[in-house]
């Protein structure tokens, strides 16, 4: 019994520790003019220690399953003193089983200057999910639980659901934030900002979107290395599903940032295809991205 106890003790530490994320936060302010360079350090470190010492989950993480993100904030204006708007761009990579190499996920970059925030040097950067705490906490938080959502949606279909869900809390307790222009409906046409990446992520509407990320990673490029074919039928499958949301909604920004982001992996995927198989993809592929129609002839030819 005495080596149970101990054996159980020994492991919560453990489990304490386990964090989700392998984090790698950069702050550029090249663009501002300052002498008092220590508070974007220690800005870049607060962020940092932040995202990745925070326990996102309840799930166990070992820290060779540790999620690779990034985020890099650029600063646009500081006013000297202990605010800044900045543009916000964040990143998600995902291993490829049984290789050595990594997909990219997703790479949203919001609009210039659209990221305004506090920060107070020396003061913790706290998060309170039931109760709004400062828009840099929630923009973090925010990122943090759509991260979540898209790895865990490409290991299992709708394995984000609970992640998304959280995101949508998220925007409605930052309702109260004066940054309108991120958290809040500001009509049709500028619908590419948090309020609807967390209303379409979570709505029925869209589940063909997060159906096709565990087809063309898990059945997809994870099989890559043991049956190509079948693994480029599911990737073909999953590229037609990103085609039924295109179509409910063209110019949707999920599609274009989908399409952003796997460009250039899905035409080197179908660059060995049957010129056939590589046709085909490429008309859907034509009609989702217009302007780049171009770029994919060259799939099926063997380049």
């Amino acid at each position: 019994m005495k080596k149970i106890a101990l054996f159980i003790l020994l492991l919560i530490p453990f489990v304490s520790n386990s964090q989700e994320f392998n984090c790698r936060v950069s702050v550029d302010y090249s663009q501002i003019t300052t002498t008092n360079i220590q508070i974007f350090q220690a800005m870049q470190r607060d962020i940092n220690e932040f995202m990745n010492t925070t326990r996102w989950t309840n799930y166990v993480f070992n820290s060779n399953e540790r999620i690779e993100c990034s985020i890099f904030i650029k600063i646009i204006q500081f006013d000297g003193v202990d605010n800044f708007s900045a543009t916000l761009q964040v990143a998600l990579t995902r291993p490829i089983f049984d290789a050595s190499l990594t997909s990219p996920v997703f790479n949203i970059k919001e609009n210039e200057g659209a990221f305004k925030f506090q920060y107070i040097e020396n003061q913790p950067i706290e998060f309170n999910e039931n109760t709004y705490t400062s828009e840099l906490a929630y923009s973090l938080a925010f990122y943090a639980y759509l991260i979540l959502g898209f790895d865990f949606d490409t290991f299992s279909e709708y394995g984000g659901d609970e992640f998304f869900d959280m995101t949508q809390k998220i925007v409605s307790n930052a309702q109260s934030s004066p940054n309108q222009s991120v958290w809040k409906s500001i009509g049709t046409s500028h619908e590419d900002n948090r309020y609807y990446l967390a209303k379409f992520l979570t709505s029925a509407n869209y589940r063909p979107y997060r159906q096709a990320q565990y087809k063309y990673h898990r059945l997809g490029l994870d099989m890559m290395v043991s049956d190509v074919t079948t693994a480029r039928n599911n990737i073909t499958e999953s590229i037609e599903l990103i085609k039924q949301v295109y179509q409910k909604k063209p110019g949707n920004f999920l599609v274009q940032f989908w399409i952003e982001t796997k460009r250039a992996e899905i035409i080197n995927i179908y660059s060995d295809a049957p010129p056939q198989e590589a046709k085909r993809v490429a008309q859907t592929l034509k009609l989702i991205d217009v302007t780049n129609a171009d770029q994919y002839d060259k799939m099926g030819t063997g380049e």
